[in-house]
This record gives structure tokens, C-alpha cells and sequence, in this order.
């Protein structure tokens, strides 16, 4: 409200903020944190308070907007058979069978969305079932609006075999829709992901569109983690890392990205640097049941132990719901760290869980588990 035409209730930032908005209402998020000099997320929080103050009726002055997240990656359907058995070759084996929704970006969406962020998922798809199938998932808790469905294209699928235990014997993927995930496909959306906050990526896209990425993330100041998703798609990443704020990556694609074998502790250590060296900001690479190692540009390891897990049951979400749980808690605005221990939480409590993603996944949940789980780092 304003007295004698000056505005109260509002501090420095925020009448600035508002004065440049009713001279132009068109001012995307980038353009009005460019004119301040001020990052994005700081005028995220300052366009938050103007609405809750009811100085703005809503966010619908920015053009294009797209949820606070943007998932950038492959959805598919997941094919999972349980060997009842030892698996044996050349005859038919015993399984348990499951048919889910997945995809990196798509399960890291999902995860958020049910965590109850704000999330789009940029994609592709075939006009298909496959695809009815994922958007009746996924829609309840993403926004599907930028993944567009294509002619004389299949939807993706993957199909793992479990052993007893529920560890992986082997995976095939049908991801051929992926090519088509390139420079040209990131172009029509440039205005959206540099009005998002922050990015997850998985390396499903060509290298074009992982390098136009991280050059928008970069100019932009938006928060870029990039998920490898296998040894095979290494080759998508470039050789400069500059605009990767966060990269979460196995020991294996470590060491085929770098062509650098890891045999000692030593050999894990200088890989982590490797990546910082190549401009990576912060690296985690994780290795099953040992601890994971956490670098940044300061160089300083810190490791963490994820806890002995009695129920495990299937360990194809585990690398997903760890990216997202960090993302929550990085989004909550909690220091690495702890941010880190929201990914070994809902890792730990996803692969208790036959699904890919949870489905009893919840804020407060997340929340009450994180407490249960304690401290896991070792150093």
C-alpha cells in the first residue's frame, strides 16, 4: 500500500524490483535480475515476497515462465524382471515382472514433484501408449507442457534383469527418440530454461544439445547439475565442464570418461580433482555400497558412507532418487552436506521400494527420514 504515495512494507530491493515491473510488465526473471545486479535466485525470493505482500497478482507478468525446476532428459517405461533363480544363458529363466514409468530426468521430475517443488520436464516422446502411460505417472506431480510427442518415433524403454538379491545383471535400452534431443530441439525452448532456476540434465541429449545447456546455465547463472546415466553416453559431455555447477557421477563412468582406471583410494581422489580441473563446480561420484566421495573447487574430499540397507528390494531408482533428494535439499537452501545426506536418505528409502520412485514420497516424509538416517559422513 502506499501513504502520500510512498510505498511501505516493502525494503529497497523490492520497490526497485516493483517500479521496474510497472514500467515494463514483459521483464522476464534474467532481464530483471541483470538490470539489479542481483543473482536469480535472490530476485525469485524478491517476486515471492511482492506477491505474498499482494503488490503483484500472481507471476503472470513473466513471459513463458516454466516451473522453479527444469528436468531436461529422457522418459521411458521400464521393464523389470526378477531372476527367480542364478540367471542361466541359452534357456528361458523364472522371473517376477514389472512394468514402471522411468527415464533419468523424468524419475529425478517425479521425485520433486512428489516432494512437493515446483518441476517441468522437457522431453520427448512417441505418439503412442507408452506415452499415455507416463503422462498418466507423471502429471500429477510434473509439468508435461514442453515434452512434445513425435510422428514415426517410439516412446523409450528400458529393460533390466535383477538378480535374486536385486542387483542388476544387465539392462538394454531403446533410446533411439534421443537423437533427436539436439541443438536444434534446445533451441525452441531457450526462453524457458533461462527463465527456470535451476537445471537437472541427464546425458540422454547429443553433445550439441548438452553444450547449448550448459552455455545458457553459464550466461544465465542458473544452477546446471548434469547426471551421466551410463558409461556409453560419456562421449555427450565435452571436454570444457565450465557451467556444470553439480555433476553426479558412478566410479565407472569416471573412469571411462578420463580413460583412467581407479585401483586405489589415491586413483578415486584424483579423479574427483580431474573434474574440478575440467571446470566442474562440485562432483560427487558415488560407488554402490562404498563410501562417495564429495569435491569442489576448494578442493577439500569429504566422504559419506551410505548405511547398510536390510530390505533392499530393487536398486534401478537409486541413483535417481539420490540426484533428487539432493536437489531438495540444495533447493531448501541447506549447505552441501546436508544436502548430501537428503540424497543418501531418499536413495536408501527408494531402493526398499519395488517402484522406481516412491509413491508414499512426500516433503514432510523426507523430512522425518532424513532425521532417522543420521550423520553418514566419515571424515
Amino acid at each position: 500500500m502506499s501513504v502520500g504515495g510512498i510505498i511501505i512494507g516493502l525494503n529497497s530491493n523490492e520497490k526497485r524490483v516493483l517500479d521496474l515491473i510497472k514500467q515494463d510488465p514483459f521483464l522476464t526473471q534474467a532481464k530483471l535480475a541483470e538490470i539489479l545486479s542481483i543473482n536469480r535466485s535472490t530476485l525469485a525470493n524478491i517476486v515471492s515476497s511482492l506477491t505474498q505482500k499482494r503488490y503483484l497478482q500472481g507471476r503472470a507478468y513473466i513471459v513463458n515462465e516454466p516451473a522453479d525446476i527444469f528436468c531436461i532428459g529422457a522418459m521411458n517405461i521400464d521393464r523389470i524382471f526378477q531372476l527367480k533363480t542364478t540367471l542361466l544363458k541359452a534357456t528361458s529363466n523364472p522371473v517376477n515382472s514389472t512394468v514402471t514409468v522411468g527415464g533419468v530426468a523424468r524419475n529425478v521430475a517425479e521425485n520433486l514433484g512428489r516432494m512437493e517443488l515446483s518441476v517441468s520436464l522437457l522431453s520427448l516422446a512417441g505418439i503412442d501408449a507408452d506415452f499415455e502411460e507416463i503422462k498418466a505417472v507423471t502429471q500429477p506431480f510434473v509439468n508435461l507442457d514442453h515434452v512434445k510427442a513425435l510422428e514415426n518415433h517410439n516412446t523409450s524403454s528400458y529393460t533390466a534383469i535383477l538378480d535374486e538379491t536385486g542387483q542388476m545383471e544387465v539392462a538394454f535400452a531403446d533410446m533411439e527418440i534421443c537423437d533427436q534431443m539436439n541443438a536444434e530441439w534446445i533451441t525452441n525452448y531457450h526462453l524457458q530454461i533461462e527463465n527456470c532456476q535451476f537445471i537437472a540434465m541427464d546425458l540422454n541429449l547429443t553433445q550439441s544439445a548438452v553444450e547449448q545447456v550448459m552455455n545458457l546455465a553459464r550466461k544465465q547463472q542458473i544452477p546446471l547439475l548434469v547426471i551421466p546415466v551410463s558409461g556409453p553416453k560419456m562421449n555427450h559431455l565435452p571436454e570444457n565442464l565450465k557451467g556444470i555447477t553439480w555433476l553426479i557421477v558412478n566410479q565407472d563412468e569416471s573412469e571411462e570418461y578420463f580413460n583412467h582406471k581407479v585401483k586405489t583410494e589415491d586413483d578415486f581422489l584424483t579423479v574427483a580433482n580431474l573434474w574440478i580441473d575440467r571446470g566442474v563446480e562440485n562432483v560427487i561420484i558415488t560407488r554402490g555400497t562404498k563410501p562417495l566421495l564429495y569435491l569442489n573447487q576448494t578442493k577439500e574430499a569429504l566422504y559419506y558412507q551410505p548405511p547398510n540397507n536390510p530390505r533392499l528390494v530393487d536398486v534401478t531408482g537409486a541413483g535417481d532418487s539420490f540426484v533428487a533428494g539432493l536437489i531438495y535439499g540444495l533447493k531448501k537452501e541447506y549447505a552441501p552436506s546436508e544436502a548430501i545426506h537428503y540424497g543418501i536418505t531418499n536413495s536408501y528409502y527408494t531402493v526398499q521400494s519395488p517402484s522406481t520412485v516412491r509413491k508414499n514420497l512426500n516433503a514432510q516424509l523426507i523430512e522425518e527420514e532424513r532425521q532417522m538416517i543420521g550423520n553418514c559422513q566419515i571424515n
